[in-house]
């Protein structure tokens, strides 16, 4: 289920990020860009969990649910040492931890310069710490570190410009991109998520600067003297961080229309398509006529349902149920010596709790094949119940295995 659902995030930030670059990213609103940005993500992380009815009711009558069917080949149920799907996991748990450590690195540096130097205050619960050498200015949380040249010759545009950092709460935008990455690093959007992001806040604290009426050209000379050889932090709001000729750029832009903001609702129809890709679908069970012993008013604890409003369901979905028959079912060494192949449909019930009761090998091939499939079956994990009219009920499933030479 986590995979499935770390996908389709990935998806979402994908293409609403398309979206952002191709309509947004060129204008002056940046404290509305900056605001979308951090919407778009989180739509993305809440989109996967949307469930959407489908219209077309479930037939009652039916008797049972019937799953996709599992195919056991020879092959497949062959011991192996090792397996795609266990290097794919085996990768992504090494990207992440690689990705916190880095995230851990990134926030040692700027606090090791924070905790060596002392500070003065700043005003409004700001410390500057003034550093030796040749120190990028920048600013982490409520910190604002500068190099003692810097502190004495170019203090006001700095300050000014960092402070607007810190009034803007930058740094946490910042760590919750980095808080994403430790799970979608994978993802080529959330870097360029990230990256856009900060480029907005460097675009918000140059006009902070220059609405305290420093002069515009000055300040693009500053910035042009301090973009070489400056040290850059990663979890900081560095002074001079990415395009420089993309800032300067964008302050000498004529002013975006704020009736531009109307084109937040291309973000609808987009947000729409992506629900009906990525969110979990649920079938309505059709009315059954009065008298009918699978749906009642009244659900009786004993009673066995076939269909009810709300199915039953393997942790993670059919999808994950699927991969776990798949893990777990091999091919019976008889079996496979006598070439005997075909399909045991087995059924249980889902009990109250989640339980498997009573499997049973509805339509069997051999004793060995059949216990396979019982085997498989009983060790299942618990599911989440099924519920009428908002009780836990009992609910039969089946689940058709073919087992199958190569």
């Amino acid at each position: 289920m986590l995979v499935v659902y770390q996908l389709k995030v990935g998806f979402c930030l994908i293409a609403f990020y398309l979206l952002f670059k191709l309509l947004f990213s060129h204008d002056t609103l940046h404290r509305f860009n900056r605001v979308l940005l951090l919407t778009l993500v989180g739509v993305s992380l809440v989109l996967p969990w949307v469930k959407l009815s489908i219209d077309s009711p479930t037939a009652v009558g039916q008797g049972v649910v019937m799953l996709s069917e599992v195919f056991v080949s020879q092959e497949a149920a062959a011991e192996a040492p090792f397996s795609w799907h266990s290097l794919l996991h085996l990768l992504y748990i090494i990207g992440s931890i690689a990705a916190f450590c880095g995230f851990i690195y990134a926030d040692y540096k700027p606090r090791k310069l924070i905790n060596t130097w002392p500070s003065v205050d700043g005003g409004a619960g700001v410390k500057i710490h003034v550093v030796a050498g040749n120190q990028s200015p920048f600013s982490y949380f409520h910190h604002i570190i500068i190099s003692a040249d810097d502190y004495n010759g170019n203090a006001r545009e700095i300050l000014v410009h960092e402070r607007a950092h810190i009034r803007l709460g930058h740094s946490y935008d910042v760590l919750l991109l980095n808080v994403l990455l430790l799970f979608q690093w994978w993802n080529p959007a959330v870097w360029l998520f990230k990256r856009e992001l900060q480029q907005i806040h460097e675009f918000e604290a140059d006009e902070a600067v220059l609405n305290e009426g420093v002069d515009a050209r000055q300040y693009q000379l500053l910035l042009i003297r301090k973009s070489v050889g400056d040290q850059l932090f990663s979890m900081a709001n560095n002074f001079n961080h990415h395009s420089l000729k993309r800032r300067i750029r964008m302050m000498t832009q004529k002013r975006t229309n704020r009736w531009q903001v109307a084109k937040v609702l291309a973000v609808l129809p987009v947000a729409a398509l992506l629900a009906l890709a990525c969110a979990q679908k649920s079938e309505r069970p059709a009315e059954e006529p009065a008298g009918a012993a699978s749906v009642t008013a009244e659900c009786d604890s004993a009673q066995v349902f076939d269909v009810v409003e709300q199915m039953p369901e393997f942790p993670g979905g059919s999808a994950e149920l699927l991969d776990y028959l798949m893990e777990n079912l091999k091919y019976p060494k008889d079996a496979e010596a006598s070439k005997t192949e075909g399909r045991v449909i087995v059924t249980f019930v889902v009990d109250e709790e989640g339980r498997i009761v009573d499997p049973q090998v509805a339509k069997g091939v051999s004793p060995s094949l059949d216990a396979e499939a019982l085997r498989v079956v009983q060790s299942m994990p618990q599911w989440t119940p099924g519920r009428q009219s908002g009780k836990v009920v009992r609910v039969k499933y089946t689940v058709p295995i073919n087992f199958q030479l190569k």
